[in-house]
């Protein structure tokens, strides 16, 4: 498929600008990751352009590229905390802050249910930040099968900590 760039950057560039903005909060930021979402969807047709089977594909493909890139520059500049046994002794202020510490405390228990390698899985993708991919490559485990493994544990983490909570 031939896409006419001019026509299709100028239809659909404010769409993919104003979500950028949205996601990461930084009009410098979103440009940026609307020009690298246009050189994906320009490398992707260039290399198997019949994915493509029409402008709304083209169109989809590109806008998911520019939110899955804004998502990744947004948590390169969010400053990520770990949770730790020092967090759950902080001092509690207020209902809110009890609220936030009761509920790390009951995922730090409920995490403890869990078999050594789901707990292994959730440590390389919730602590380490490692993407699907890149535990594959080191595992040899495919992506899919990963990412059902990853579905349900949180299915049950959330399962545990209702029973926890006495909800279920």
């Amino acid at each position: 498929m031939s896409i006419p760039w001019e026509t299709f950057l100028a239809r659909y560039r404010p769409l993919a600008r104003n979500m950028a903005l949205g996601i990461t909060g930084r009009a410098e930021d979103a440009e940026d990751r609307v020009q690298e979402a246009a050189s994906v969807l320009a490398t992707a047709v260039q290399r198997d352009g019949q994915r493509f089977e029409s402008l709304e594909h083209a169109r989809n493909y590109f806008l998911a590229t520019v939110r899955n890139l804004a998502l990744k520059a947004r948590e390169r500049t969010i400053p990520m905390q770990t949770l730790d046994d020092t967090a759950l002794e902080l001092p509690v202020a207020g209902d809110v802050e009890r609220e936030i510490r009761d509920r790390q405390m009951a995922l730090q228990r409920a995490l403890g249910e869990l078999p050594d390698d789901d707990q292994e899985l959730v440590r390389r993708r919730f602590l380490d930040h490692q993407t699907l991919r890149e535990i594959s490559a080191a595992t040899g485990t495919s992506i899919s099968t990963l990412h059902s493994r990853e579905r349900a544990i949180l299915d049950r983490l959330r399962r545990i900590m209702e029973r926890q909570e006495g909800r279920g």
